[in-house]
């Protein structure tokens, strides 16, 4: 590593928020990691896709002794731009879907339309959503009879 490199790794593992953590069991580094979401986790196992599945939290998962970050980074393929400070608990790695305009389709036959209203009038009427579960009640019941 360079001077200044290693004067940052050295801050890092030593300092308040950094260090080296040992689990007791790959159950309790499994829990770790998804309490923790890093950014980036390398698997160095020989079998890391024993543990593929217990690993929900991580923003990039690289497998095995021969998948290192900087791979990862500059050769694999995968967006280097990834979630930090927990965030892979609700985002994933930058993706061209971040740059698409979705949108959501939605379609209820009139068989299926009872029981969905049903339903949604339950939730708006818990959530206090008087309007959401009047637009399903029986003034649009008498609307569709017309």
């Amino acid at each position: 590593m360079t001077p200044q490199r290693a004067e940052f790794s050295k801050a890092v593992l030593t300092g308040r928020s950094g260090g080296i953590l040992i689990a007791e069991s790959m159950a309790d580094a499994c829990a770790f990691v998804n309490e923790y979401a890093p950014e980036h986790l390398e698997i160095l196992s020989t079998r890391p896709f024993d543990y593929l599945g217990d690993i929900t939290e991580a923003a990039e998962i690289l497998m095995g002794p021969y998948t290192p970050v900087s791979i990862g980074n500059f050769a694999l393929g995968p967006n280097a731009v990834l979630p930090t400070s927990k965030g892979a608990r609700t985002y994933g790695p930058l993706s061209v879907v971040d740059f698409m305009r979705r949108s959501s389709v939605g379609y209820v036959t009139e068989k299926g339309y009872p029981e969905m209203a049903r339903n949604a009038k339950v939730l708006a009427e818990y959530e206090g959503f008087s309007s959401h579960a009047n637009a399903v009640g029986d003034l649009r019941l008498a609307y569709l009879r017309d």
